[in-house]
């Protein structure tokens, strides 16, 4: 299950930016998540509140926004939503396609007390 480690990097990032600040605890981490990222929200979730036993981050709350993915035809331009990396274009129909959105993986904010 990689969302541990990835609960894991998130925590020790947000714990080290709370301490450079001087806060006491954090209240809340708000995350991008692509719909291509490859991540499972429900156990990242999962795996957050456990890892955040005993930091700083204790007791906050972990904010996920999902972002669409989103592609662009190279054929005709078109730029639609998608599911899967083969996606076709629901416009010409061809599969070359270049992925705009939707593999992010970013910590946007830390919200510290």
């Amino acid at each position: 299950m990689h969302e541990m480690s990835i609960a894991m990097s998130i925590i020790s990032i947000a714990c080290k930016e709370a301490e450079k600040d001087g806060a006491s605890s954090i209240s809340n981490i708000e995350l991008d998540v692509g719909k291509l990222s490859g991540v499972m929200i429900d156990s990242l979730n999962f795996c957050y509140e456990s890892v955040c036993k005993g930091t700083l981050a204790e007791n906050s709350t972990l904010s996920i926004n999902e972002v669409p993915a989103r592609a662009s035809c190279k054929k005709c331009n078109h730029t639609f939503e998608i599911d899967s990396f083969m996606a076709l274009c629901p416009q010409c129909e061809s599969y070359e396609i270049d992925i705009l959105q939707g593999r992010e993986l970013k910590l946007k904010a830390v919200s510290v007390n």
